[in-house]
């Protein structure tokens, strides 16, 4: 006998889904790829900021580095020779700045205040500054680019881009204290600073005349170029003169 019919075991075959559906679900998995992975770039620590720690038995090494660096530049003054160039090193800079409120507290009103454990790095014709910034309750590394000029006899800084971690992103400058308008009379931020005016977003301005405190000497920044690892400056003597009242401001 044939069994019956009505009774004959059936195996049910599942139709593949549709292609659209396959698409769909592939396209899903790449955008969360891709969203994972930019919350990663956006988060994490980039390689290249590192702000030093000095250790205790370090931080005169650093001080008598700056010394050194100062000597340097009042010898090029001194020797009355015409225009020089003066380097600035970017591991020298970093390290001052990790002690700067034991050196020079002062320069803690020219940085965003927003911005903790700033770092500097130089790079072929390009200043990033970079330093932790609060994102939704995390800290996160901010990085500015820093673009260079000249225009009516100061050295102008403007900021550019803007990326958070290693991502670029539509910040808004003024958020991280970037249009903080800055005024700082000649010697007021040293003895014989240029006058500093402005702010990092329309542009801050750096006078490009000066006094040195060490020989008592006029001098004029007539260029600057930044190159991997340090910024060069191109300074000219102008001649020795004192200038009554800038030691007040010590």
């Amino acid at each position: 006998m044939y069994p019956d019919k009505d009774s004959t075991a059936q195996i049910a075959v599942k139709p593949p889904a549709p292609r659209w559906r396959r698409l769909g679900l592939a396209a899903g998995v790449v955008v969360v790829a891709v969203a994972a992975g930019g919350a990663y770039a956006a988060f994490r620590t980039p390689r290249w900021y590192r702000p030093p720690v000095i250790s205790p038995e370090e931080r005169q090494s650093v001080r008598n580095n700056l010394v050194g660096a100062e000597q340097a530049f009042t010898e090029g003054l001194r020797a009355m020779k015409g225009v020089f160039t003066y380097h600035l090193f970017q591991e020298d800079l970093n390290r001052w700045i990790a002690m700067r409120r034991e050196i020079y507290p002062l320069i803690d009103e020219l940085a965003p205040p927003e911005l903790a454990e700033p770092f500097v790095m130089f790079a072929q014709d390009s200043i990033t500054i970079a330093g932790r910034y609060p994102v939704a309750g995390i800290s996160v590394v901010v990085s500015i680019d820093i673009k260079t000029s000249f225009e009516d006899g100061a050295i102008v800084l403007r900021a550019g881009a803007v990326r958070c971690g290693s991502v670029g992103v539509p910040f808004d400058l003024d958020r991280l204290g970037l249009g903080r308008p800055i005024e700082r009379r000649q010697n007021k931020t040293w003895p014989g600073s240029p006058r500093i005016w402005g702010d990092l977003v329309g542009g801050l301005h750096i006078g490009a005349d000066a006094w040195w405190k060490n020989g008592g000497i006029d001098y004029r920044v007539r260029g600057i170029s930044v190159e991997q690892g340090r910024l060069d400056l191109r300074v000219e003597p102008l001649g020795r003169h004192s200038r009554a009242g800038a030691s007040d401001q010590s």
